[in-house]
């Protein structure tokens, strides 16, 4: 299903002409679709979709304060309209649903693998990291130049990167799921069992600073240069 998710993601941009990260608005293409989007609260969720076949509305969590992470659960909650309105008439995505990119949870794996297709197309992200080596300015500039989260930036390198690179979610000490590229040389890791007793991401669940130099901690999320990336942050 990822396939007709990037396809679908794709389909829009060309219906859109869309040539460039700038050119994005997905306030525009949700106007162009008559889909209503609010900010308000919602109990323990970052977005909401209530859709039929021809209409929907999407809420976004007034308390997300970063503008970056708002424009993903946008495009996640899009990806629902888009590749799931013919079988469920809503969805209500939390922390889990907005970091799922496993096939544990196909749905909302589908929706995150659509809005990073949407924010971050394959070519103009390969076509801004390509020749640049990784590290944690690398990062920034990703998520500044496609305007989404820190986490999102990192995941995408994941997945179209060409450094070895890895990205481990951890809670309460405990590794949840990690996405790994083709280069990284270690192609499983476990879930369920505790972050490494060296790794930095120990350090921080102990409450103590980690270097600066050479590794970027960020709301839990750390990416180490060269080896990869292993955090507690959510999208």
């Amino acid at each position: 299903m990822s396939i007709i998710a990037k396809a679908n993601a794709r389909k829009l941009i060309e219906e859109y002409s869309i040539e460039r990260p700038a050119e994005l608005s997905l306030m525009d293409i949700t106007y162009g679709e008559q889909i209503l989007v609010e900010n308000k609260p919602i109990k323990n969720a970052f977005g909401r979709i209530i859709f039929d076949n021809e209409n929907a509305i999407i809420t976004i969590s007034n308390e997300i304060r970063d503008a970056g992470h708002a424009r993903f659960v946008l495009g996640h909650e899009l990806g629902h309209f888009y590749n799931d309105r013919k079988i469920k008439s809503k969805f209500v995505c939390g922390a889990a649903a907005l970091s799922s990119f496993t096939t544990y949870n196909e749905i909302e794996y589908n929706a995150n693998v659509f809005s990073s297709e949407l924010i971050m197309y394959e070519k103009w992200f390969v076509d801004f990291t390509n020749g640049k080596k990784l590290n944690t300015q690398l990062l920034s500039d990703i998520a500044d130049y496609f305007r989404t989260s820190l986490s999102s930036a990192a995941m995408r390198y994941a997945e179209l990167g060409s450094t070895p690179t890895a990205i481990v979610f951890s809670k309460d000490g405990k590794i949840k799921w990690s996405r790994i590229n083709p280069y990284f040389p270690f192609k499983f890791i476990k879930g369920g069992i505790p972050v490494n007793d060296l790794s930095y991401a120990n350090e921080l669940y102990k409450g103590n600073d980690v270097p600066k130099n050479g590794s970027l901690t960020l709301k839990g999320f750390e990416m180490t240069e060269g080896s990869g990336a292993k955090g507690t942050e959510q999208r």
